[in-house]
């Protein structure tokens, strides 16, 4: 699952940023520059109103929107302007790009196979359809599309990612060392053709995470430097320290992260675990957190078995009984609040 969703994620940031590279958005950044921020979207709309017809306007104001988080309006800008030129392959392949990041794979495979039809070296269509290949597991075919992609262009850090997340997957499947390696090769090569690339650093330290190294927090560091805002690194900092013991510096990270978003219900639930657990037994802290996680996730099976364990220890076996029972109606088939609460039925 992790694997698709990093395949997933990255595909709009690459839309914005495979059109910047082929130069129309260095026009309409200029165009831009000399209008306030906030009356960016009246320019373009100003500009359309004048020509109507002009298909790269409404490719334009799509990209606009998009960086703005309007999905739908620049879906529907893009559909307009591929109505008025099917030829317009920036806002075909932004579009491919779009209907890749909703799953619809099958349509966005069709607006990439058009546009390497009339431009067999376009290095977006081609990630586009290697990342289409490697959610649909074939990763031979997944990696030939690379392959051509770095005879095009071998600068290209997104490529070299794109072969980090292919290889790590053969890895798990495999348990092959070669694929192992080249993974970590491919995303430092990564970072090597752009030092600012946020998401090779992060997945090198959940690899190195994974085999126990202390280089991991060095990359999530590194991750940080670049986004200090990260949840997602700072979650991994968290657990970087949860795993080695060093439970304060654990802490210290998870309420970094709820600083950040305060609804994400895994740093609750993890400080929850700690207080419970590991750390001093201070239940009260332990209920507290374990609390929030599941007001933010009412469907968090593991957030209720420890409210019920936390509760059985402070002997307040009723509202055990209450928390075993909803980890078990959250999740049925989760044995071990089925034993902890036939326990307390004998």
């Amino acid at each position: 699952m992790r694997y698709a969703l990093i395949l997933l994620s990255s595909i709009l940031l690459f839309a914005c940023g495979g059109a910047e590279n082929n130069g129309d958005i260095t026009d309409m950044n200029d165009a831009t520059d000399s209008i306030p921020a906030i009356d960016s979207l009246a320019y373009f709309n100003q500009q359309i109103k004048e020509s109507p017809r002009n298909s790269n306007l409404y490719y334009k104001r799509a990209v606009y929107t998009l960086g703005m988080g309007n999905l739908p309006s620049a879906k529907a800008d893009l559909e307009q302007s591929l109505r008025l030129d099917s030829l317009n392959l920036e806002a075909r392949l932004l579009y491919g790009n779009i209907q890749l990041s909703l799953t619809h794979v099958d349509t966005s495979q069709f607006h990439y196979d058009f546009i390497l039809r009339h431009d067999s070296v376009n290095t977006g269509a081609m990630l586009g359809m290697s990342k289409i290949y490697a959610l649909l597991n074939d990763k031979e075919m997944a990696d030939g599309f690379i392959s051509a992609l770095l005879r095009v262009d071998p600068y290209m850090a997104e490529a070299y990612f794109m072969r980090g997340i292919i290889y790590r997957s053969d890895f798990y499947e495999t348990k092959r060392q070669d694929s192992w390696d080249r993974a970590i090769s491919s995303f430092q090569t990564a970072v090597e053709q752009d030092p600012d690339y946020y998401s090779a650093y992060v997945e090198m330290g959940v690899m190195q995470d994974e085999i126990g190294s202390e280089l991991a927090l060095e990359y999530y560091n590194s991750a940080l430097a670049i986004y200090p805002e990260s949840t997602e690194a700072l979650y991994n900092v968290g657990m970087y320290h949860q795993k080695r013991g060093e439970l304060n510096e654990a802490i210290d990270a998870y309420k970094m992260v709820i600083e950040i978003d305060s609804t994400w219900a895994d740093p609750y639930y993890n400080q929850g675990y700690i207080h419970l657990v590991v750390k001093d037994g201070d239940i009260d802290s332990a209920i507290f957190y374990l609390t929030k996680a599941t007001d933010f996730d009412p469907d968090y099976y593991q957030a209720y078995n420890n409210l019920g364990l936390a509760y059985e220890t402070k002997g307040d076996i009723e509202n055990a009984k209450k928390f075993y029972t909803k980890a078990i109606e959250a999740n049925p088939e989760f044995q071990l609040a089925k034993d902890n609460l036939n326990s307390l039925m004998r």
